[in-house]
């Protein structure tokens, strides 16, 4: 059974990056519209619902298995990702809100988008290194978050 999961994760994991090299080609890329739209809005959608799932079940995995057998200092660089992720997700969860009640000028808090967008983006940067401290199932499923919630950020990116 052990395998069994083992496997999904890392399925997870290569559903999560093909997601996010569909949003890196749409972008850099001449697509069709209807394909551009689809990959766009599956990437938002799955940003928004997978990752809390995903990180539910790393922080689960992390709890069960490896948080009594590793020291201290990567027990905490592990569930800083986690508690960033979930930061980061819960930002882009507040912003897609307000952009959907208020679609003209929703400045969130007074602060630039593009600065926003930034700090966002570079944070989830930060929870992917963060996560590379976790083992065996929870370092794929918090990647896994981490790979969703750029890519769904990166679809809100046109150029």
């Amino acid at each position: 059974m052990k395998e069994f999961f083992q496997t999904s994760s890392i399925l997870a994991l290569v559903i999560a990056s093909a997601v996010l090299a569909a949003v890196t080609y749409v972008q850099h890329r001449h697509a069709p519209g209807w394909a551009e739209i689809a990959i766009r809005t599956c990437a938002s959608i799955s940003g928004l619902l997978a990752v809390p799932v995903l990180l539910f079940l790393g922080f689960r995995s992390w709890i069960r298995t490896s948080r009594t057998k590793l020291p201290e200092w990567r027990n905490g660089l592990g569930l800083s990702s986690m508690v960033l992720v979930s930061l980061v997700w819960a930002s882009r969860l507040v912003t897609s809100t307000v952009s959907v009640v208020r679609p003209v000028g929703n400045h969130l808090f007074g602060v630039d988008p593009l600065s926003w967008l930034a700090t966002l983006l570079y944070s989830t940067l930060l929870a992917g290194l963060l996560a590379i401290a976790l083992t065996e199932k929870a370092r794929f499923l918090v990647v896994c978050s981490v790979l969703l919630i750029w890519s769904s950020l990166q679809s809100t990116i046109f150029f």
